[in-house]
Parts: structure tokens; C-alpha cells; sequence
């Protein structure tokens, strides 16, 4: 197995597990030990001592061993003789959680997609909880379902990328090697995985792919191009000469919105351009670019950058000068919404804070849950308070950087908070989320946001659609509704870098940073290496035309400081 393969089944563990109704804490282990195995930068075979991974005790580490060895554990093998598989794909219908899954077995028989797909209507409206409303979004979704258009999140990808990646690079006849395609562009969720390379003996850099170890199936093969399958994925990988290198990458990468509107202009100036390089027009004497600048420097545009390429106005801006200078990794100076043990997260608040020191952070603020949502250990105003001087003992501890007590507030139906407002001031930063009553209604979940906001107390919304990518549609709200009272309260709204939801979307990113309305990007980390997430947030602020002004946690300190001292 490799790596993704063995990440996904151990999320198949946790979630069998989960409808087996076993403890939160042990399903978060196998879920967890999954993102450190995503994460892993060679082959978990390589790994001598696997407890050395982040969040792998010895038991996950036996599991994970026999998985890259291609055994069976028996803790698998004991949950598939208990629990029908076919439940875990119930679980990735949009609305649909292990717990509802759970339901739906047990009193009504459901195993599969297609079983809940072929069932009576009106037979789940029945049931206690549900409604004819719910019935309908639920069946929908299982009669739409297809298990192949499920998509990589951005993490799996791209972990799986820079694996094959390594190896072509690593070959001897390799002079030049990258990602292309939607992966390079950083698009929220990914299909397959497109690869290019130069290289002066192509067909042996063709031949050692196409046999590599990784390669479960060779769809296609020549001297210049492979196609295989890889754990499921679809890779091509196209090979050119070092000259062509720029030509190739460049037409690999770009949406097919942006490559029609570039062909387009380069026609009106007399020329052709495809993967070969650039061509007087009726010539098809194709002259190769070895860098995608030379291509549009050629065309007479400034240097688009791969997140840009959707034709969304980025030719236009490109011609006049006018593009933005994007966000960029670097410019992160703290993360503003991260979890501890002191909840539902798995590091301290020391080896958090150390995680961030090493990202180069001037500042860090746990947001722990509050005491409403009991599934994820909530801090009771109690807990809260041992949390708060646990806090400020460990911020005069650390001098490389600040460390700030916050909290995720629950946002509750009625739109109030989890606390009282008089334990809300005593807080350095208060992010306000939902997460549970999702199907209130456009008009009562808006409402009930435009309330959180108007409290003096929030400074952003969390995770404001509540989206989880290939698991649960956002609920129904009116965005831009939120994005005009963000500016009227001066409450900004989160960026969820975390992969599976990556909220707000891009859309309404570049439509609140339009209005004038401030993002933060932050991680909703609840372990260390999850910090690392942010790299994911701030490829979809790049995305929506972001600069590092409209964001919070750009800041440096003694800017932040001053944002949290002037309030609302």
C-alpha cells in the first residue's frame, strides 16, 4: 500500500469505529495517525520506528505495518465482521455522519448507497429526527452518488504528488521536474495528478516510471507520455526536452478558461501557442519556451501566477500592470484559531506553542470549544479559567513568541453565545462558530450569524458556511448578507485552512476582501502538525486575489496587539 492508501484506511478504521459507537479519543487516534501518515514525506516502509510519527502509538503502529505490508490488522478485520462496509461510503453522503449512518442501518436495514438509494420514500421522513425535507436531501444524495467522483483533498494530493515527484526527479536522466494541472493551481479538491518533466533521454525517464513500484496500472505508455494508476489516482506524466520545458508546464497547468482566452490573444497577435511553444500563426514551426515567463513576456503580459489562471480577470490585470501581490506563506506572522487536549485537540499547549515557534510565529491563540459541545470535550467556564493562567503561565515561559487565550464560541440556535459576555471580555480573542442545528433555514441561520456578529465580544466567524468537502454540503445561508454586516460590525471572517474545509470559499473570499472586509486564515489545528495547514489557506486566498493587507494575521505583533486592544 502506499501512503494515501494506508491514510485512507485508517480513516476507514475511525469511521467504522465511530459507528460502532466507541470512545471520541480513540476514534481521533486513528483519524489523526491518518494525517501524520499523509503528511509523511517518503513511504511509511521506510519508516524503521513508526511511533516516531506524530500521533502513532504502538497499537496504530502495528496497524499501520500491516497495511504498507498489505495484511489485513485485525482490528479491521474484527470491525468489518461487526459492521457492513458498504456503511463507510453512507458516511461521505453530503448530510449524512457516521451517527445518522449508524441510524440508518440499524432501524431500517440500510448497508449501502444503493439500498438507501432504493428506499421507500416516506420511510425515513418516519423516523424520530428526521423530516420529509431531510428524507428528500438524503435520498438525492444517494441517488446522485458516484464513489469515482470522489476528489483528493488538497493535503492527500499533494503528498502524493511530491512522492512521485521525488522519484522522477531522482532519476538520472531527469534535468527538470514539477506539478501541474489543477494541483498546481491549488484548486479546493483534486481529480487526478498531472506531472511534467524534461530530460534529454525521455524514453528512459518514461520507462522507469511506467515501472516503478508505486504503479498499480499502466494505462498508457510511450516514449514522452505515461499514464498510470496509483492507489486509485490517475497520473499522467509528460516528458519534453529541457528547451520546452516552460511551453509544456504551462499548458499543463492552466484551466481551460484561461488557455482559451490566452490562445485568443496570442491568434490577435499573429500567433499560436500550444505545449510546443509558441508558432507564427498558419506556421505550425513551433518555437519551445523553457520558462512560462519567456511565454508571457512573448504575449505581452506580466507573469500570472498559477493560482490566477481561471480566466477571471487575471489577463486583463496581467496586460495593465494591475495584478495583485498575492499573499504568500511567509507573510503569516500567527494563527488565531487553534485547538489543545484541553479539549478535543491532541497537543498541549507547550507543543503547540514550540509547533509555531518552529514556523517562525510571533503569535499564537487557543481557541478551545466551548462547554455546549460536549462531543468535543467543551470547556465549562471553570475549565476555562484553569485554561486561561494555564495560558499565561506558559506566555511568560516562551519569550520567542505570544501566546493568547481565546476560545471557539458555539454560535447557539437562537444566535447567543456559549458564555456569558462578562467571560467573553476576560478573553484575549473570541472566533464564533456553528455546529450544530444546521438546517434551521437561509433566513434563520443568517440571522442567527448576524447576531454572533453584533456581539462586541467576536472578532471573526468561523468556518462560515460549515462545509466539510466530500462529507456535508455548507449549510443554506445568504453569504454576501454576511459579508455586508461583517463590514457594518467590523467582525472579520475565518479562512479555514484546514483541508476538508477550506471555508470561506474562494468566491466569497474575493467578495469580502472586495468590501472591505478583513479574513483571517487560520488553521482550526488540533494537533501540531496540522499548524503546517495554514500553506492551504493561503493558497486559497491566492486563489481569490488576496493580499496580505486584508489579513489579520499578517500582523506583525505589535500591530496585532494593537487591533486586539482598539476592539471592535
Amino acid at each position: 500500500m502506499q501512503n494515501a492508501e494506508i491514510a485512507r484506511a485508517l480513516e476507514t478504521i475511525a469511521t467504522l469505529m465511530e459507528l460502532k459507537d466507541e470512545t471520541y479519543y480513540r476514534i481521533l487516534g486513528y483519524r489523526r495517525a491518518a494525517e501524520s501518515v499523509v503528511a509523511l514525506g517518503r513511504p511509511v516502509r521506510e519508516v524503521e520506528d513508526l511511533t516516531e510519527l506524530p500521533h502513532v502509538g504502538g497499537t496504530i503502529a502495528g496497524v499501520i505495518r500491516d497495511l504498507a505490508e498489505d495484511r489485513t490488522p485485525e482490528i479491521l478485520a474484527d470491525l468489518l465482521e461487526e459492521i457492513p462496509s458498504g456503511l463507510v461510503e453512507v458516511t461521505r453522503l453530503p448530510g449524512v455522519g457516521p451517527r445518522t449512518a449508524g441510524r440508518l442501518w440499524r432501524e431500517l436495514g440500510i448497508t449501502t448507497v444503493e439500498s438507501l438509494g432504493e428506499m421507500e420514500e416516506g420511510r425515513l421522513a418516519a423516523l424520530k429526527g428526521f423530516g420529509k425535507k431531510s428524507e428528500e436531501r438524503i435520498l438525492r444524495a444517494a441517488r446522485t452518488y458516484n464513489s469515482r467522483e470522489r476528489r483528493m483533498l488538497l493535503d492527500e494530493a499533494t503528498a502524493l504528488a511530491e512522492h512521485l515527484l521525488q522519484f522522477v526527479r531522482s532519476h538520472p536522466a531527469c534535468e527538470q521536474a514539477g506539478i501541474a494541472g489543477s494541483l498546481r493551481r491549488r484548486k479546493e479538491t483534486i481529480g487526478d495528478l498531472d506531472l511534467v518533466a524534461a530530460s534529454r533521454d525521455q524514453e528512459s525517464l518514461a520507462d522507469a516510471f511506467a515501472g516503478a513500484q508505486f504503479v498499480d496500472e499502466v494505462l498508457a505508455h510511450g516514449p514522452t507520455k505515461v499514464f498510470i494508476k496509483c492507489g486509485g489516482v490517475e497520473v499522467d506524466l509528460r516528458i519534453v526536452a529541457p528547451e520546452a520545458f516552460g511551453s509544456l508546464l504551462h499548458h499543463f497547468t492552466g484551466g481551460q478558461a484561461h488557455n482559451i482566452a490566452l490562445r485568443e490573444r496570442a491568434v490577435k497577435m499573429g500567433l499560436n501557442i500550444s505545449e510546443y511553444g509558441l508558432a507564427k500563426a498558419g506556421t505550425h514551426e513551433y518555437e519551445p519556451v523553457a520558462t512560462e515567463e519567456g511565454i508571457y513576456s512573448r504575449l505581452g503580459l506580466a507573469y500570472i501566477p498559477p493560482e490566477l489562471r481561471e480566466d477571471t480577470g487575471e489577463i486583463s490585470a496581467a496586460e495593465k500592470g494591475n495584478l495583485p501581490k498575492l499573499v504568500e506563506v511567509g507573510d503569516v506572522r500567527g494563527d488565531l484559531h487553534v485547538h489543545t487536549n484541553y479539549s478535543d485537540g491532541r497537543g498541549t499547549i507547550e507543543t503547540m506553542a514550540e509547533a509555531a515557534i518552529s514556523l517562525g510565529y510571533e503569535y499564537l491563540v487557543f481557541c478551545d470549544h466551548s462547554q455546549s459541545l460536549k462531543v468535543a470535550n467543551g470547556l465549562s467556564p471553570a475549565r476555562l479559567a484553569q485554561k486561561l493562567e494555564a495560558v499565561r503561565a506558559a506566555d511568560e515561559k516562551y519569550g520567542e513568541i505570544h501566546l493568547l487565550c481565546g476560545s471557539e464560541v458555539d454560535i447557539l440556535k437562537d444566535g447567543s453565545l456559549d458564555y456569558e459576555d462578562a467571560l467573553l471580555a476576560e478573553l484575549d480573542f473570541v472566533v464564533a462558530s456553528i455546529h450544530t442545528s444546521f438546517n434551521v433555514g437561509e433566513e434563520a441561520m443568517t440571522e442567527r450569524i448576524f447576531r454572533a456578529m453584533n456581539n462586541p465580544h467576536v472578532r471573526t466567524i468561523g468556518h462560515p458556511t460549515g462545509r466539510i468537502l466530500n462529507r456535508r454540503d455548507p449549510y443554506a445561508v445568504d453569504v454576501s448578507r454576511l459579508i455586508r454586516e461583517a463590514k457594518a460590525t467590523n467582525t472579520a471572517l475565518e479562512l479555514n485552512s484546514y483541508p476538508d474545509r477550506l471555508d470561506l470559499s474562494v468566491p466569497y473570499v474575493r467578495e469580502a476582501v472586495d468590501a472591505g472586509v478583513s479574513i483571517t486564515i487560520d488553521t482550526d489545528a488540533h494537533d501540531e502538525t496540522s499548524l503546517s495547514f495554514a500553506k492551504f489557506g493561503v493558497a486559497q486566498a491566492r486563489r481569490a486575489w488576496v493580499e496580505k493587507g486584508s489579513i489579520i494575521n499578517c500582523l506583525p505583533w505589535t500591530e496585532f496587539e494593537e487591533y486586539l486592544k482598539s476592539g471592535k
